[in-house]
């Protein structure tokens, strides 16, 4: 069997249309770089580390608890336990109730319950553009199902025992919560529809709010890659809460006592910071002070810090790493009259859009 791939240029969707077409009637036959993925497999709930859930299924309620190295289901020893049905909703006692598409198969991990909600891909990514976009204008839900899509046939297995987490880690999945009729829509449109660089689908990255300038690879992360380059975003993103930010941290919670920012990239990413007398890449000095204080603590690695007598004065811009789309800065182009395809075009200049079969 021929497996299709398409790729044109990101304009507009009458344009997208017209390629498409053109190309389809005039090359019969052209590579594809992936093979078809029935389901996804996602890991879910995992932030809790449940000890104890309840399932509920369409006629049937199941109580699990962890009991050492084996679940007890209803009562009864087991080491797997699987349910598929048209719904299925897991409890976490006084903390958290989501509802699921698909099939769970729950198992005994390190002191916890692990649970995997295996589930077609358009469910799957119906609920990631409601978790990653919320209610955003609809060309936004439109340009994050794209990348969403894009992100998913890049990185399946990104876990060992399965596909991805439900986390910012990969992506945002809260199962059937986050969906709603337009970000199934939204899906249904794009159906099929990837970002590629040259002959693949192209390794991607989104982030909530650049602060004025979307990140260079090379800011980022070591080695280099052409197909992801800083781009002016203007003031976009301005409505987003981390625009602008501010963050005092104390001289005595400091895990250091003097610091300074060694170099700075061009986009304005801190790529060297001095923490007595050491030398860490900004990224990395941004990742550890975020799992030691919080992630809306240190919240970019676009920065400036001072220090006084008593804290440590971060300036920063941005949320994330700043690398692809700007959420919020998509937010506001659709507002502008721009499409999903203009605005991955802003976004991913040296990326085609294509279809994937």
């Amino acid at each position: 069997m021929v497996s299709l791939r398409v790729t044109f240029p990101i304009h507009n969707r009458s344009n997208l249309t017209f390629c498409f077409l053109l190309l389809t009637f005039y090359f019969p036959i052209l590579l594809s770089a992936s093979t078809s993925h029935s389901t996804v497999d996602v890991r879910v709930l995992e932030l809790f580390h449940p000890q104890e859930i309840r399932v509920i299924a369409k006629r049937d309620t199941f109580f699990v608890q962890l009991k050492n190295s084996y679940l007890s289901i209803n009562g009864k020893k087991g080491n797997v336990f699987f349910q598929k049905d048209e719904f299925l909703i897991v409890e976490i006692s006084g903390k958290i109730e989501r509802k699921f598409n698909g099939t769970l198969k729950i198992y005994p991990g390190e002191n916890e319950i692990i649970i995997v909600n295996r589930v077609l891909p358009d469910d799957y990514l119906a609920s990631i553009v409601g978790a990653e976009m919320g209610d955003a204008p609809f060309e936004a839900q439109r340009a994050q199902a794209i990348v969403s899509r894009t992100y998913l046939y890049k990185n399946l297995k990104r876990h060992k025992h399965y596909d991805f987490c439900d986390l910012t880690h990969c992506q945002v999945y809260k199962g059937k919560e986050a969906e709603t009729e337009e970000t199934r829509k939204a899906v249904e449109q794009t159906d099929r529809i990837v970002l590629w660089n040259g002959n693949k689908i192209a390794d991607i990255y989104y982030h909530s709010t650049c602060g004025g300038q979307t990140a260079d690879f090379t800011s980022i992360f070591e080695g280099t890659t052409e197909c992801l380059v800083s781009v002016s975003d203007s003031n976009f993103c301005k409505d987003s809460p981390h625009y602008r930010w501010e963050w005092k941290l104390s001289v005595e919670e400091a895990p250091f006592v003097e610091i300074r920012v060694a170099t700075r990239a061009p986009d304005g990413r801190v790529t060297e910071i001095d923490a007595d007398g050491e030398k860490e890449k900004g990224w990395k000095f941004r990742m550890r002070l975020a799992r030691q204080f919080g992630w809306n603590k240190l919240r970019s690695s676009w920065f400036t810090v001072k220090k006084n007598e008593t804290y440590f004065h971060f300036k920063g811009k941005g949320l994330g790493h700043g690398l692809g789309m700007c959420q919020w800065g998509a937010k506001e182009l659709t507002k502008q009259g721009k499409t999903a395809e203009e605005i991955l075009k802003h976004y991913y200049p040296k990326l085609l859009l294509g279809i994937r079969d």
